[in-house]
């Protein structure tokens, strides 16, 4: 599901070696699970699609958030509102330069 959903995303893999990726866990019930359990399948996932391969990430940020507590948000990602709004679990996955600054 995570390459399928990438694919048309990323028309090529990154190529920088100093990657950041940032997975956002969005539940209804809190899970059983650790956090970072859920990055490692994901990143696997996309290499090939969205880098060559994971060794490029220099940094990997792992958060869940209970879709039942109220946030406020700024700026955000017309996809992401959208996911939100459905009410339904869901991850969000960001990647960008670790050189360029923070997420």
């Amino acid at each position: 599901m995570v390459a399928a959903a990438a694919g048309p995303k990323c028309p090529e893999p990154l190529t920088s070696n100093d990657l950041r990726i940032k997975v956002t866990f969005y539940y209804n019930v809190l899970p059983d699970f650790d956090s970072d359990n859920i990055s490692k399948p994901i990143c696997d996932a996309l290499n090939g699609i969205a880098y060559r391969d994971d060794h490029q990430l220099a940094d990997r940020i792992v958060k869940r958030r209970d879709m039942g507590k109220p946030y406020v948000f700024r700026g955000i990602d017309p996809e992401l509102a959208v996911a939100i709004a459905e009410g339904e679990e869901f991850v969000y996955v960001e990647i960008d330069d670790a050189n360029l600054g923070e997420l």
